[in-house]
């Protein structure tokens, strides 16, 4: 029978892939006190314009417990050449933030980590410019994440996981998050019985750096309502062509976090979507109608944070991601169950150092050699600096 638990007892590279992960917080810790800061910042005062510079870095060592599974979760045949443990710059960030004057900011982002795979099409993230009038009235033009989820709320560097989740980057591909061409508009209202922001734009539809190639537009919006400090909901709905195709999505999250006492807090996310999977839908060879192409997800993420009141050592998390993904429910469909424990010390205030150990396990519903639809061990060891 074959074995389907995340370790095998026999294998001595168990053993090692585990030593190399929890080496990373000791070395870490016999190095001078990190700043106790976010960032640090080089800013240029110009006449008119204030120039702020910043960055992360996230390097992994990845280790496959999966015979003949690569560090991406890929399965192979026999006879293929493959790595099954590597270390790697996942991303290389730097961000260059202008304010020309009270209301208008621009930004750019670039990451110098896609380089070490296939750059086309990648490297620049953000690239755009927000006119603030109040409050109630933004306006943002460029390449940005539309708001259409938790995860499009923080930067990658604050999630609470080892990443994003599997249902983030499936809407990505499919346009509806991760970085895109467009205009939005949001706001907020913070006086009221029930607080909430808002937001809604118009997108190409066609992912980063790509220009529009059918006159087709998405439109995603979200609200978010904050219930009190401790609960917030969040709605998405969007609407739109590709090529055209009518194309939809829609989603709901719910954000939760409470002091359980002045050591320790609890944390708690979840989301769920649903939408055409038009991706998919375009690289069939002979597709039937749209509307049969459906992907749906659910993740629920709780966090425990334990505050440490030490010059170089500041939280330990305990975090654990269960997601339900299946990217074609209503046809085929092969559902993709995910489950990450993970553990991370944080050497300086808002994750500004940061070491984290988290342990992949998929099972599918199906088993198909040679994809990535395989079941699969993965272990991640990682290290963050934001400067």
């Amino acid at each position: 029978m074959k074995n389907i638990y995340p370790f095998n007892k026999k294998s001595p590279k168990t053993f090692f892939a585990l030593l190399s992960c929890l080496a990373f917080p000791t070395l870490l810790w016999g190095q001078n006190d990190p700043a106790d800061s976010t960032k640090k910042t080089i800013s240029i005062n110009l006449p008119v314009t204030k120039i702020t510079f910043s960055g992360m870095l996230q390097t992994q060592y990845i280790y496959s417990f999966t015979k003949d599974n690569d560090i991406n979760g890929v399965n192979h045949l026999p006879g293929e050449q493959f790595s099954g443990n590597s270390f790697l710059v996942k991303r290389a960030r730097m961000q260059l933030n202008a304010a020309v004057n009270d209301r208008i900011n621009a930004v750019i982002l670039v990451n110098f980590g896609d380089f070490s795979g296939n750059p086309q099409n990648k490297v620049l993230e953000n690239a755009f410019i927000k006119y603030s009038v109040n409050d109630y009235v933004n306006f943002q033009v460029g390449q940005f994440r539309p708001q259409f989820g938790q995860e499009d709320n923080y930067p990658v560097d604050f999630v609470r996981s080892i990443d994003y989740s599997n249902q983030y980057y499936l809407f990505g591909a499919n346009s509806w998050q991760s970085f895109q061409l467009g205009a939005s508009f949001s706001g907020a209202v913070k006086n009221g019985p029930v607080p909430f922001t808002y937001s809604i734009g118009v997108f190409n539809g066609n992912n980063r750096n790509q220009v529009d190639n059918d006159n087709g537009k998405i439109v995603p919006a979200r609200v978010v309502m904050a219930f009190d400090k401790s609960l917030q909901l969040g709605l998405n709905g969007g609407y739109g062509s590709n090529t055209r195709k009518e194309i939809w999505a829609y989603g709901f999250d719910v954000d939760y976090k409470k002091p359980l006492n002045e050591d320790w807090n609890f944390e708690l996310v979840s989301e769920y979507k649903q939408g055409i999977n038009s991706q998919m839908f375009f690289a069939t060879a002979n597709p039937t109608s749209i509307g049969d192409y459906q992907m749906r997800g659910v993740y629920v993420l709780p966090n425990l944070v334990r505050k440490i009141r030490n010059t170089r050592l500041k939280s330990i998390e305990f975090a654990f991601r269960y997601e339900y993904l299946d990217s074609d429910f209503k046809r085929e469909g092969n559902a993709r169950n995910s489950y990450v424990p993970m553990v991370s010390a944080s050497f300086a205030e808002s994750y500004a150092i940061r070491v984290q150990a988290g342990y992949l396990i998929d099972r599918y519903q199906n088993n198909i050699p040679g994809t990535a639809q395989y079941n699969g061990n993965r272990l991640i060891c990682q290290v963050q600096a934001r400067f």
